[in-house]
């Protein structure tokens, strides 16, 4: 019986099978966690998506897959596929690098702290700073923790936002 693990979105499954065959395509996540979500036979999965990138990708999909409570189950299962497929490839010679976030330049991270501490400072929560700003709480929470590089155009809208100057040093 074929399962159609795709019935909530509106690309085809040649197209998502595209999609899953490159990990560093950005929509990669989205549609393993759906995969991983809905599909429960590992023979299945890895016709689909090749068993390193699985290894290499699991945190970050095990983290979406979490936000919803009712799959913690799945998670359980996949964790232990996991961890069973992570030492077959380990006993092959095979080494896993966990794909990782792009490592965030100090400059930035120092930058994040300076906004981070003005706005405590001023007594705002992200949400007011973010509504004045006309974006979402969550951007505000990326620039604030440097996983967003801000423009110079945002940062004239947060200095004005504090009604303080944007000076902007070059070393």
């Amino acid at each position: 019986m074929k399962i159609n693990w795709l019935w909530d979105t509106r690309l085809n499954e040649k197209d998502v099978r595209s999609i899953l065959k490159n990990e560093k395509h950005p929509k990669f996540d989205i549609y393993a966690e759906k995969l991983l979500s809905r599909v429960s036979d590992p023979a299945v999965v890895f016709d689909i998506i090749n068993q390193t990138a699985f290894c290499r990708r699991w945190p970050t999909i095990k983290k979406r897959i979490k936000k919803n409570r009712w799959l913690k189950d799945r998670v359980l299962f996949w964790q232990t596929i996991y961890e069973r497929v992570h030492e077959k490839l380990k006993g092959l010679g095979i080494k896993i690098r966990k794909s990782r976030e792009v490592k965030i330049p100090p400059e930035r991270m120092n930058l994040a702290q300076q906004i981070r501490d003005i706005r405590m400072n001023l007594g705002y929560t992200q949400k007011e700073i973010a509504k004045k700003l006309g974006v979402i709480q969550q951007y505000v929470s990326k620039i604030e923790s440097g996983r967003e590089n801000v423009s110079i155009d945002t940062l004239k809208r947060i200095a004005e936002v504090f009604n303080k100057k944007l000076i902007v040093k070059l070393r």
